[in-house]
């Protein structure tokens, strides 16, 4: 204290002494509120600087397709309440191309070059892109598994129109979440984005046996007796 008394008795210009005096009542009165926006900035680059989209690679949604897999696999269909071994097998190989294809575009943009400095913009359509890009991938794999199993063309057509019929109301929350994180000023850096994003997947993929076991029971005994090769 003695020393700031010395300090500003030095001081001869009283325009330079009466700001000084401001500053320095001003910054004594709001003490408190300095050193926690201090803090709060300090966090806040610690966290951008820790804090990398490349360690989403560890994140819950992977166990949890895992996990959404192996529920699938425990189902069993029937047809007048006899076990129907076609439409059980059907709804696992649809799940099964699901969740590869979901889990290796999942890990592909993780290691995206540079995601984590991508502009903000630019990251909200990778993020659509890529889930289009899912969406497609899974599709055409279970297009060409059921074809090998000689299921018809028609038939195939049929079963997907039905699973995207009951998966659109996942499928448009995903679209207007995605909105939504992106005009949310909370998020300020790409890692806290792409988190927001892959809990909503988290999500998503739960809901998962829901969509399977609704799709596969409405098909009744229309595949019944098809030879289904394994």
């Amino acid at each position: 204290m003695d020393l700031i008394v010395k300090i500003i008795q030095s001081i001869e210009d009283p325009l330079l002494l009466s700001l000084i005096l401001i500053v320095v009542t001003l910054s004594w009165i709001f003490k408190t509120h300095i050193v926690e926006y201090v803090k709060k900035i300090k966090n806040k680059k610690l966290t951008k600087k820790k804090n990398k989209i490349a360690s989403l690679k560890n994140h819950d949604v992977f166990p949890t397709m895992n996990r959404v897999r192996n529920e699938v696999a425990n189902m069993k269909f029937y047809t007048d309440k006899k076990f129907d071994r076609v439409k059980t097998l059907m709804c696992f190989d649809f799940t099964n191309h699901k969740v590869i294809q979901c889990s290796k575009r999942m890990e592909d943009i993780v290691n995206i070059p540079k995601i984590d400095t991508m502009g903000r913009n630019a990251l909200k359509k990778l993020i659509f892109d890529e889930q289009n890009l899912m969406h497609q991938g899974y599709i055409e794999a279970i297009k060409v598994e059921w074809r090998s199993r000689g299921i018809e063309e028609d038939d195939i057509n049929y079963v997907i129109h039905l699973f995207e019929k009951f998966r659109y109301d996942v499928v448009a929350s995903f679209e207007n979440r995605i909105n939504a994180i992106f005009s949310n000023d909370s998020y300020s850096t790409n890692f806290e984005l792409m988190l927001a994003i892959f809990e909503m997947w988290a999500m998503g993929i739960d809901l998962l046996p829901r969509d399977m076991s609704t799709t596969f029971e409405s098909l009744n005994g229309k595949f019944k007796n098809l030879k289904y090769r394994r």
